[in-house]
């Protein structure tokens, strides 16, 4: 007989923190540490793991005493997946970003060795620049590119420098040593910097968008003119920039 206990909204939220802990460690956690993770009871946790097991969403392994995802969970992650619209999750992301920053904010994908503009959000004060939606630009001398070689793998790096580093202005770096010393010193501080490196007397700053297997999917970006963006200015609008990649990132399933 099919048991007539209702289940609460507080058990579907302790059912969905259990989930996240497994998804979290993926080789398996033993009751005692479901129950320390999630701060329960470690009858509470038995009994919810046993019906995230009979749902298929989690699974039991004797020999290891741990418990682990199950195959239940892949049609739910498939079914999110093919929902997702990168530019809708981060245009949110991308208008908040403008308005903290009253600067021009772009958002832009990787296509092969370019940075291709899918969405972008003007400043509040008036600036000539000559970004436009689906423009493209090189990965090596942009704050959007300097942002997806960052956290990319070194191959891609490898590519960018093989291809030769065009200098788009003076400022470009093109030799591959300093290309390479500022993509350490990008991971290091979470952002990346074009120092007039693609546009005449335009600054910028970027950082990765990343998915939920931590791939870069996109970045942003926030440009104005080099007379603003100083370094006063740079030291709060890099940071602002990282949060909201970060965020947006946090939205497609990743971990910024």
């Amino acid at each position: 007989m099919a048991s007539t206990e209702k289940v609460g909204p507080k058990a579907l939220v302790k059912g969905v923190q259990l989930l996240q802990l497994l998804a979290e460690h993926p080789p398996g956690l033993n009751l005692a540490a479901l129950a320390e993770g999630t701060e329960m009871p470690k009858p509470t946790v038995h009994r919810l793991v046993a019906a995230l097991a009979e749902a298929g969403l989690a699974r039991y392994d004797e020999t290891e005493g741990r418990y682990r995802l199950d195959h239940g969970v892949l049609p739910l992650a498939s079914g999110f997946l093919e929902g997702v619209d990168v530019r809708r999750v981060c245009l949110p992301h991308l208008r908040r970003l403008a308005g903290d920053s009253g600067e021009t904010c772009h958002l832009g994908v990787r296509d092969g060795l370019q940075i291709v503009y899918i969405d972008k959000c003007e400043a509040r004060w008036p600036v000539r620049m000559y970004s436009r939606i689906g423009a493209t630009n090189p990965l090596h001398c942009t704050g959007l590119g300097k942002a997806a070689l960052a956290w990319s793998d070194t191959a891609l790096v490898d590519e960018t420098v093989d291809a030769g580093l065009t200098a788009r202005t003076d400022a470009t770096l093109t030799d591959p040593a300093a290309l390479r010393a500022e993509l350490e010193r990008t991971r290091a501080r979470g952002w990346a910097l074009d120092d007039v490196e693609n546009e005449p007397g335009i600054r910028c700053v970027g950082a990765p968008v990343l998915d939920w297997e931590g791939e870069v999917t996109a970045a942003m970006s926030i440009a104005g003119p080099a007379t603003r963006m100083d370094d006063r200015a740079l030291a709060r609008l890099g940071p602002l920039v990282r949060d909201a990649a970060g965020a947006a990132s946090r939205d497609l399933g990743g971990r910024p």
